[in-house]
């Protein structure tokens, strides 16, 4: 059956690798600032165990049997004391923390084929963006550099609700920023597990974008839902959202 947007009023999108690149070149540029400021604070480390230990800790919440968010300063605690043998003190997380959100916000750029597509997409439907990751001080900071946040009615994001995506806490807590039902909103999203089983359990119309290569694969299970809809590019969404309403 065609896709068919004649009953959307929202267009919801995942963040990292869906409306931004966020490749493995732009990860490692984040985890070699990183591991800069522990060296900094702490000492010498084995940059590939630091690699390996964040990995794992990214993960986690996919392994938690709720779906419970690993914040960054529990995910740093732990890197940390696994990477040097002992807990870092307050001042040395403080300032790895630091140094984390603003290299995040400094690898991120927004292309202008985004900008062109929301404002197009604005015109029509109300804007909003779910993202999985434990900072959401950083999400807003890049948000707002990149010049993408004053377009969203609504933003959620797993280290501020306590989950991760596919769990449908942030999905809920968009939809109800916008007043509006599951039915009534398309979500966009390259994460097969989290983005597109997340948002079509929930009862949300689902887009799979596979422009970027992402860094978090999920093998399809027996049970999991077919996406919508399937794009190359994510200036593909103004024929399939605009161009019959």
């Amino acid at each position: 059956m065609p896709f068919d947007p004649t009953n959307l009023r929202a267009v919801v999108f995942d963040y990292g690798n869906t409306l931004i690149e966020f490749t493995r070149p732009h990860v490692d540029r984040l985890d070699a600032a990183i591991v800069g400021a522990i060296e900094q604070a702490m000492g010498p480390v084995d940059r590939s165990r630091f690699i390996e230990l964040r990995v794992t800790a990214y993960r986690a919440a996919y392994g938690h049997p709720e779906l419970r968010e690993v914040t960054m300063h529990e995910q740093l605690t732990d890197i940390l004391t696994n990477l040097v043998g002992r807990p870092p003190k307050d001042d040395e997380l403080a300032a790895v923390i630091e140094v984390h959100d603003r290299a995040f916000v400094e690898v991120v750029e927004a292309p202008d084929y985004v900008h062109d597509l929301l404002a197009k997409l604005q015109q029509r439907y109300r804007l909003a963006m779910i993202s999985n990751y434990p900072c959401g001080k950083s999400i807003r900071a890049s948000l707002a550099r990149t010049g993408i946040a004053p377009r969203l009615s609504a933003v959620a994001v797993s280290g501020e609700v306590g989950y991760v995506k596919p769990h449908p806490l942030p999905f809920t807590t968009v939809l109800d920023e916008l007043g509006l039902e599951p039915h009534e909103a398309v979500y966009i999203g390259d994460n097969w597990l989290g983005d597109i089983q997340g948002a079509k359990r929930l009862g949300m119309a689902a887009i799979h974008t596979t422009q970027f290569d992402t860094l978090e694969v999920f093998d399809r299970e027996p049970d999991h839902h077919d996406a919508d809809l399937v794009i190359n590019h994510l200036t593909e969404l103004e024929t399939h959202l605009l161009a019959h309403v």
